[in-house]
């Protein structure tokens, strides 16, 4: 009966052995998920005419609508409903990742005589602020567009009065077709919108300090 009994407690044993392994291997050779991630590209505009001031400029961390604020790729497939692509994510968060491009190309624009960004305590004159409010593929035609809408404050930080600090506050809105319902179509069509409102801005900035007697 001992040697019965030892016999089976073996092969128990050898069982669970087994399977341990089995469970192991498998475990190891299952393909993780691959994450893409996805960034704008597009060429800082070249605009003719724009009149250089001496002044500085910050470029603050754009604050974003709860319902984009992170690095997922949002689209709409149908009203009422916004969706993520799962395995695809944009490199930063869309307000940085504006931020960060603005910075860029108002800095090659030559405008101010220096674009300093939100994390830098330089002392400025001029703070541009924005408060991005939709950033998405929209799904719900039979072409996709791309959706971005943001809100833009220009401030003079010498001006003591609320209503002159505000150089101006301005919404932008921009809506670019997307060659494919994919995160790649989504992405191009971003870019597209991002460059119309970087060269927009500009020239708005250029105006704006223009008409002031700022330069």
């Amino acid at each position: 009966m001992k040697k019965q009994s030892m016999e089976t407690c073996i092969k128990i044993c050898f069982i669970l052995i087994t399977v341990i392994i089995f469970t192991g291997c498998f475990g190891r050779t299952k393909s993780p998920y691959v994450v893409d991630q996805f960034t704008l590209d597009y060429p800082s505009p070249v605009l003719p005419g724009l009149t250089s001031t001496h002044e500085l400029i910050r470029i603050e961390r754009f604050s974003v609508a709860q319902s984009f604020n992170s690095t997922a790729m949002v689209y709409k497939p149908q009203m009422y409903r916004l969706d993520t692509y799962p395995y695809s994510r944009w490199r930063v968060n869309p307000g940085d990742m504006m931020s960060d491009f603005l910075i860029r190309d108002i800095g090659k624009s030559l405008l101010f005589k220096g674009v300093f960004s939100y994390y830098s305590d330089e002392p400025v004159r001029f703070v541009l602020e924005g408060a991005l409010e939709e950033f998405f593929e929209s799904d719900e035609g039979p072409e996709g567009r791309a959706i971005l809408t943001v809100n833009i404050t220009f401030l003079d930080r010498t001006e003591r009065e609320v209503s002159k600090k505000i150089l101006f506050q301005k919404a932008y809105q921009f809506a670019s077709p997307v060659k494919e319902k994919s995160p790649d179509g989504f992405t191009g069509g971003m870019s597209a919108n991002m460059s119309h409102l970087s060269e927009a801005l500009i020239k708005d900035l250029d105006n704006t300090l223009k008409a002031r007697g700022k330069k």
